[in-house]
């Protein structure tokens, strides 16, 4: 079916705009289908969402201790010398690829420049080097993670 997508979207303006709940096209094997949502039944779910903070701050009062607890063992060193930091906002991986193995690990001996993560930032995959020689005492990002810029990665001996 050969059709502009410009008269696909006055389609959906016609659909909208009026009582046409549905418009069926058929050319050939090909089928175009335009419905409308109807709007009843998105008010039960606004009408949900209005009555659910109701029960929220009997919550929010183990959610405000559960990040107290998570931080607690991430706590790094206090000696900001012992610390390697993000120097990029973007995802923490700690190998090339998902089958590949870990470029560091905890207690392993790196030198400074060898490569200990990537960071994907945009789009690009950037290798973070060592800034330091030494033994990672601690990786304190989760494979995966979304990081800040100079949120703190590893923790060295």
């Amino acid at each position: 079916m050969q059709i502009d997508i410009h008269k696909i979207a006055k389609l959906i303006e016609l659909v909208s705009n009026s009582d046409i709940s549905e418009i069926n096209l058929k050319q050939g094997e090909e089928e175009l289908k335009i419905c409308r949502r109807e709007a009843v039944s998105a008010q039960p779910q606004v009408q949900t969402l209005v009555t659910a903070p109701l029960p929220q701050p009997q919550l929010a009062q183990p959610q405000a201790q559960a990040p107290v607890q998570a931080e607690a063992p991430q706590a790094p060193s206090t000696d900001p010398n012992k610390i390697m930091k993000s120097p990029m906002v973007g995802t923490f991986y700690r190998a090339a690829s998902p089958t590949a193995a870990a470029f560091v690990e905890e207690g392993q001996q790196v030198k400074e420049g060898d490569t200990v993560c990537i960071i994907e930032a945009m789009k690009m995959m950037n290798q973070i080097q060592a800034d330091r020689s030494g033994t990672i005492k601690k990786i304190l990002v989760e494979n995966g993670a979304t990081i800040e810029f100079d949120q703190p990665l590893f923790e060295f001996d």
